[in-house]
């Protein structure tokens, strides 16, 4: 139980740790994540008077005059911190423990997006003002998102954003990556050809997706970790890898064994099934069952070992 607890904060855990490089060596668990993690890159803004940030992989994002307001709705004009993570690649999405997928449907993902705006003065949330949730077909006068468009197969994408009502109760805290997205087709979305341009309505994660279409019937599936020969692991997190598609899905926690959402992999998909985690010692454990085809009710048995971070980092080269 203390196990899969841990595992569900496995992100606060991996990118809060204070790491010293220099005694914990390159195969320790927390120096791989510190490492490879997405940066996040941080702005200033004024809230009165708007403005334009850019991030290193090109995402552009403009801001109206009064965009943001405080939580309680009272304005705000003051100067603005913007903390922009880019996860636009699967070795991204795999580091940052993010799913493209609703409670029903695999997606296929353009892009995720981490948009954390706070007070430069006390460090308090902000959020969009509500001209900024009114949708705008011109992406004029609201905050608009320009996505490069990396993966040119990918067409005819929209917004998503986290879903937080799934069985009627959230998925996630706020500053937690979603584990599911709900569609906001609603909001002005644009397929250029070198990039996806949104208006946005909320900060924090938002995603660039289209709802993987494929006939047949759906399962449910089931990885079960086996931490015999690893007593203390900790961070332990499984994942299904479709290399076909643009698509990462990072199974949601259960007591003794993490498992989709009702319904929602297609039989006969194809994706690695991953198990990654730390040692009791704080090393890296790691184990992938290559090209799974998926059958239904499927429960895949998975051992990880001990392995050196080169191990890890080949692979993620492979995504």
């Amino acid at each position: 139980m203390a196990i899969i607890i841990l595992s569900i904060i496995l992100v606060s855990c991996r990118k809060n740790d204070t790491i010293d490089n220099t005694t914990s060596g390159e195969n320790n668990y927390d120096v791989f994540w510190q490492r490879n993690a997405v940066i996040k890159q941080t702005f200033t803004i004024n809230v009165g008077s708007g403005g334009v940030i850019t991030g290193t992989k090109g995402t552009k994002i403009t801001f109206p005059a009064n965009f943001a307001v405080n939580l309680d709705g009272t304005a705000f004009s003051g100067t603005a911190t913007v903390a922009l993570k880019e996860a636009l690649v699967k070795k991204e999405w795999f580091i940052e423990s993010l799913s493209a997928t609703t409670n029903s449907n695999l997606l296929q993902s353009g892009g995720m997006l981490d948009i954390d705006i706070r007070r430069a003065d006390n460090a308090a949330e902000l959020k969009p003002a509500p001209a900024m949730l009114l949708p705008n077909a011109a992406l004029v006068g609201v905050i608009k998102v320009e996505v490069p468009r990396l993966n040119p197969n990918l067409i005819d994408l929209a917004l998503f954003l986290p879903d937080t009502g799934i069985n009627g109760t959230p998925t996630v805290p706020n500053t937690k990556p979603p584990t599911a997205w709900a569609s906001a087709a609603y909001y002005p979305f644009g397929n250029g050809s070198n990039s996806y341009a949104f208006q946005l309505p909320k900060f924090r994660w938002v995603n660039c997706d289209g709802l993987y279409n494929v006939a047949g019937t759906k399962t449910t599936i089931k990885v079960t970790p086996n931490l015999t020969a690893n007593p203390g692991a900790t961070n332990i997190q499984a994942m299904l890898v479709y290399k076909n598609i643009s698509t990462v899905i990072t199974l949601p926690p259960s007591p003794g064994f993490f498992q989709s959402y009702a319904n929602s992999i297609p039989v006969g998909s194809t994706a690695d099934v991953v198990l990654i985690g730390k040692s009791a010692s704080g090393k890296i454990l790691f184990k992938v069952i290559p090209a799974n085809v998926f059958v239904a009710n499927q429960n895949i048995a998975i051992t990880a070992d001990e392995v050196p971070a080169a191990t890890v980092t080949a692979y993620l080269s492979t995504l």
